[in-house]
């Protein structure tokens, strides 16, 4: 049973680790966003990767008023869920499986 427990509590590891990472992208497109041109490759690595999350939001809500996107704050809100709801619970099953 703790080899289950242990799958579980690694996945829920790797898994927070990528969801850290698709945050702070986000957070580092937005604010690159209003410093660097679109064609920085820096820039470009960053958008492509918070667009991973951020184009099917894009899709199904447009939330674009003016000059200004709103999608990053609802992608930032929807990664803080999946991680405090999810992830969460995957820990505190691997816990009580031990």
């Amino acid at each position: 049973m703790f080899f289950i427990a242990n799958f579980f509590y690694g996945t829920a590891f790797v898994l927070r680790i990528g969801i850290n990472f698709l945050q702070i992208s986000i957070i580092i497109s937005a604010v690159l966003s209003f410093i660097l041109p679109y064609y920085n490759p820096v820039r470009s690595f960053f958008d492509s990767v918070s667009n991973l999350i951020c184009r099917p939001i894009r899709r199904v809500i447009p939330l674009t008023f003016g000059p200004i996107d709103f999608t990053p704050y609802l992608a930032l809100l929807l990664l803080i869920f999946i991680d405090k709801f999810l992830i969460a619970s995957l820990f505190d099953l691997s816990v009580i499986m031990r």
